[in-house]
Formats: C-alpha cells, structure tokens, sequence
C-alpha cells in the first residue's frame, strides 16, 4: 500500500468512522428481542426455544441502511462467512461457512440447492441466482448444525435462510445509481394490502460494461468480455384465512447475460446466460402457536446457456451451442406440538425431484462442452426433532430418515446443546452425521473436458463444534467457535490428460475456529473485529498422506469495520484481509479496504456513495494454476439515491 493509498483510506476513515451494522447478533442478548425474531423465524421455528447454534441475523433495517446491491454483498459482511468465485472463472459467486462450499440455501424456508451440482467443489449453488435484495426482509445464517425441517445431514456448512417481505403496508421505493465501468442500476419495489390480501412486487435492471483491476505488475487492466446484464422481479401475495392461518404465492423470474473468461492471458469471447422461473404455493397453519405449521409446493426452472459472440453478430438471436436445464419439484410439510412447558416436538417431511438436461445444441461445436446427459433424481426425508429445556440446559435431537432413488435409504442423526451459565456466559455445540449424495453433474457429466463417475459413493462423516458466547461489559460481546469435521470418501475432482474426473478421495479433515468481538463505543459508534482460522486436509488417495487443499478462503481470514449511525447517516467502512494462502496459486495476501456512506435526506429520500477496494489491492479471490491469472475487481465507486412514496 503506496502513501497515497494510506492518505486516502485515513481520510476516508475520518469521515466515515463507521461498519455494516454488524450484523453478528446473538440470540441471547436480549430476551424481547429473541421471542421477536423466533415468532417469525422459519429456522428458529419456536419462540420458546432457541436454536443451539453460532447464529447470525441480518435485519431489514441493516440491508435497508446500508443499501446492499445484492444478497451477496450482505453476506459478505458478515463473521466466518465468505464469497467467492466458484469455478474456473467469475461468472458465479458460491458461499462458504467453516471453511466448507456444501451449505444449504433456503428462500422462506424452501430449499433452492439445485442437486445438479456446479462444477465447483461440493456447492451447489449459485448465489446470482437468489432473489432481488429489495424483496429481502431478513437473512439468517447459521453455522454448524441447524434443527427443525432445515436438519442440514448433507451441508455440515451450515444454513443461509432468506425470508422475504410481506406487503404489510401500502410503500413504493425506487432504487437508482450509476457509477465505474458503465455501471448502472434501475430498481423498484412496491407492496400493499386490502383487507386480508396483501402484496409485494420487486424488479429492476443491472448493468456493468466492464470491469478493471490492479495487476501484479501495478498497472490497470480491463477484464476481457466482463459485461454483465441482469433482469430481475419476484412476487408474492398473501391472503389471511383466518386468526391463525393464510395462503402464500411467491413467483419469480431472473436473466442475467453475463460475459465469460477464463483466463486473462488467454481470453475467450464467451458469453453465459442464466435464467430461472420459480413459483411456491403454501398454506400456513396454527400462525398464533409456538409450533405452527405449513405444507408448501414449489417448482423451480433453472437454465443455463453458453455462446460464443463472436460466432454470430448477435447471440441473442441465435441458438446456444450448449446449454442445461434443471427442474426441482418439491412438497415440504412440518407441524409441531407443545408437550409442556419445557417440550416441543416437531415432525416434517420434505420430497424433491430433480430433474437434469444437458443438451447439446445443433450448432457445431468444436469444444464439447454440453454435458451430454438427461438424469433425474427422486430424495425423500421424514424427519422427527425434539426440544427439551432442563432450567438453564437447552438438548435438542433430530432423526431423519432418507430415501433416494439412486443411493438407497440411510438414518441420520444430529444432537445439540446450549447452557446459559449466568446472564453473562452461554456456552453451545454441536454434533452432526454427515451424509452428502453426488450431484448429478458428479455422477453423469460427460465430455471432452470434464467426466462424471457412476460409480461415485456418499460421503460419510460427522462434525463437532463448540462455543460460548461472552458478554464482557454491557457494551461488548465475545464469541468463539470452534469445528472439527471428519469425513469418509470425500468427493473431489482430479485433472489427468487435461480432462477432470470426479472420484472418492479416501478422507477429508477440516477444523477450524472462529474469534469475534464487537463493541459499541455510543449510541452513535460501534466497531467488531473477527478472526477466522480454516485448516483443511485431504487423503487423495495416492500414497503421499493428508495433504493441504487449496482453497477459494484463505487460511487466516479477517474482519474489521467500523460504524456510526444516526439519525440520518449510516456510514461503515470495512477491511477484509486474507492471509497465508498458497503462493502457487496466489500472488499472495490481501488487505481490502471497503466503504458506504448513506445519508437520509429525509423520511421519503435517501442517497449513497459505495467505494470498493479504495486502495486498488491487487489480489485474487480464486486460486490458479497461472498465479495472477483470475484477479479481483479494482477500485469501483457507485452512486445511488432511493425514494419512497
């Protein structure tokens, strides 16, 4: 970092002194607002019970405030999570808790993972492919091990639940801002109700031509074919039936034509397009209980095509030489009871159908990338949980049974804790069995460059983690969070002839722990400061032992913000630093400086000033083989205004 650099972030921070309102709540700090959270909570599916776990809630207010461009931004504030590249190149983002891609992404508690597979790692979605930001009322992550119908067996990661707004007043917002590399965004929300019906409507247009970064040579370049065009909008209508029931519809539609590369030395006139319609219908029951209900029916489309530009004079009007379908149809039911005072008993069942097509079009093509399959796969769990408080000890056990057309049948179980040893000290932990399938990508891709395996087998393992969270003064908070996985058959890809063969490596051992403080200086000032260590190796296999992986997340990850907030500002600045990663396939560490300055002009109007990576960091956010070949963005600044009416 040159004079300049530390001249402009020191006076950035003396005008900003801020953070994203730091979005590590815990559960405990407030008994009020715990019963608040839970009543509406779909992860926390009681509010006589907490759930025993690290767990984060980023609040409407929060996203409101800070005025995140996509649910991924507001991820990316938060403690011991990570976004990434990941694949082979940008043109999608996956999230990592613990150190681990296998986490389970939930929109109002329906799961979106699409049993496909990524061909990146063990994720199994694509976090461009959530709904807009404006529809978001609150995000709940949690860490490890997660209860009730979410009992994630397959993603020791954990659980990101995204809960979206209900038009419970009649509001219209309008989201505009413009900024670097052609960056520009038109975004609209409204909603409203009339006697029992009510109403929320989002949609919006994004748009960036280009991006640029810092090189290793400290020079500027522009990134080949970066422009990224995205179309988005979601619905949703409610309708009370009675004091404790009602009806939900949720539909939405997102495209997103986004240009590809691969390789900065080598770049290719690729160009991906995504898009996905989804519709749930749902019926919620016995709302005014503490174990209320809900059978839902969802279907989720999701496609994905590839072209080559330079083939045509315009893509658009000509077929993709590749493309892939994947159709999820599912039926979700929970209810739970209320044994006594101390005792919930929840029981569910959840069925999904995933159906995949990998077409390969008509259009010569030389590079065979299709897939080259049409499979589908049929999962379906019974589950049985119970909640039980001992005074000041919470245990809750978990059992599911599942069935899958291709794997068979397999019980599972998990097991959690929490102990409140006074008003100050709260200690929790976890043990889960993990149980994770092969994605059909895994099982039956098939072409020049990548191979499925039919024959791939279930990864098997369990996880253990242990905390306890601290209330040093009345005004900080501590938390610590250790982990330790243990995993049987991981699956992974290996590179032989320049093709890519998935396979069963023979162990996987991942631990870590994570450290975060947070403090409030005022009313008006707060600051935290996290620390998150990821040790991951694995026995491929081939005589040399535990190896340490290369991953997209540094071994030493850390966070600092900043923030003050009044009564008409909300302004944070944020460093995220990576540390001791691998310098075959990273220049080396990186210490990133990010800002937002938000001011409310009044009760109708408000505008922001975004700045990411201020000081131009060179760095990358995914490892290759050519260090330096996938750098990350350089320093972009976006201005934006909202208005409501």
């Amino acid at each position: 970092m040159n004079k300049r650099d530390l001249i402009l972030t020191a006076c950035l921070m003396g005008m900003v002194i801020p953070t994203v309102v730091n979005a590590q709540t815990s559960i405990e700090n407030n008994e009020n607002d715990n019963e608040k959270i839970n009543a509406h909570s779909v992860v926390q599916n009681t509010n006589l019970i907490p759930t025993p776990a690290y767990t984060t809630i980023i609040t409407s207010e929060e996203i409101h405030d800070n005025h995140y461009k996509n649910i991924a931004e507001a991820l990316s504030y938060a403690n011991g999570v990570f976004v990434n590249p990941g694949s082979l190149n940008t043109s999608h983002l996956v999230v990592r808790i613990d150190g681990d891609d296998r986490v389970a992404i939930m929109v109002d508690g329906r799961r979106v993972n699409m049993d496909k597979g990524i061909m990146s790692g063990r994720a199994s979605y694509d976090l461009d492919l959530l709904p807009p930001i404006m529809s978001v009322e609150r995000i709940e992550i949690v860490h490890g091990a997660a209860g009730s119908y979410a009992i994630n067996y397959d993603t020791p990661g954990g659980i990101i639940n995204i809960i979206t707004k209900k038009g419970d007043k009649r509001e219209t917002t309008v989201d505009m801002a413009a900024g670097d590399h052609g960056a520009w965004k038109v975004k609209a929300a409204t909603g409203g109700h009339i006697d029992d019906w009510s109403w929320m409507a989002v949609g919006g247009f994004d748009n960036v031509d280009y991006h640029k970064y810092k090189g290793s040579d400290g020079k500027t370049h522009e990134l080949p074919n970066s422009d990224n065009n995205r179309r988005e909008m979601n619905y949703r209508i409610d309708k009370k039936l009675t004091d404790n029931s009602s009806f939900t519809f949720d539909y939405g539609h997102l495209s997103n034509d986004t240009g590809t590369w691969f390789s900065r030395y080598n770049p290719q006139d690729y160009n991906y397009e995504k898009l996905i319609n989804h519709f749930a219908l749902t019926y919620n029951y016995k709302e005014d209980t503490v174990a209320p209900g809900f059978i839902t029916y969802y279907h989720n489309y999701t496609q994905g095509d590839t072209y080559i530009p330079g083939w045509f004079n315009d893509h658009e009007d000509e077929q993709s030489y590749s493309r892939w379908e994947n159709t999820v149809d599912g039926i979700d039911w929970r209810d739970g009871w209320r044994i006594s005072k101390d005792h919930t008993v929840t029981v569910g069942l959840m069925y999904r159908k995933n159906s995949v097509d990998n077409i390969s079009t008509n259009i010569n093509n030389p590079f065979n990338l299709s897939g080259n399959y049409d499979e589908d796969m049929t999962n379906t769990s019974i589950y049985l949980q119970s909640i039980r408080r001992f005074d000041k000890l919470t245990l809750t056990g978990t059992s599911l049974y599942n069935d899958n057309s291709k794997f068979g049948g397999k019980y599972v179980t998990n097991g959690a804790f929490d102990y409140t040893a006074d008003d100050k000290t709260t200690f929790y932990g976890s043990l889960q069995q993990i149980y994770s399938l092969p994605s059909l990508d895994e099982l039956y891709y098939d072409n020049r460059y990548v191979q499925g395996n039919h024959s791939l087998r279930p990864e098997t393992g369990r996880k253990g983690s242990l905390g306890v969270r601290y209330k040093l003064s009345n005004d900080t908070n501590l938390n610590f969070n250790a982990f330790i996985a243990d995993i049987d058959d991981p699956i992974g890809w290996y590179r032989e002839d320049n093709v890519y063969h998935a396979t069963n490596f023979e162990n996987q051992k991942k631990r870590g722990f994570q450290l975060a403080v947070d403090h409030k200086f005022s009313d008006k000032y707060k600051a935290s400061l996290s620390y998150a260590y990821t040790d991951t190796h694995t026995d491929k296999g081939d005589g040399l032992g535990n190896q340490v992986d290369v991953n997209a997340v540094a071994p030493n990850s850390y966070k600092a913000v900043v923030t003050y907030h009044d009564d008409s500002w909300t302004n944070n600045i944020m460093l995220t630093a990576g540390t001791g990663r691998d310098s075959n396939y990273y220049t080396g560490s990186y210490y990133v400086w990010d800002a937002n300055l938000n001011y409310k002009i009044s009760d109708d109007w408000s505008t922001y000033l975004k700045l990411y990576n201020i000081t131009n960091e060179s760095y990358e956010k995914l490892g290759s083989l050519f260090v330096g070949d996938v750098p990350a963005y350089g320093r972009t600044v976006i201005m934006g205004m909202e208005y409501n009416f």
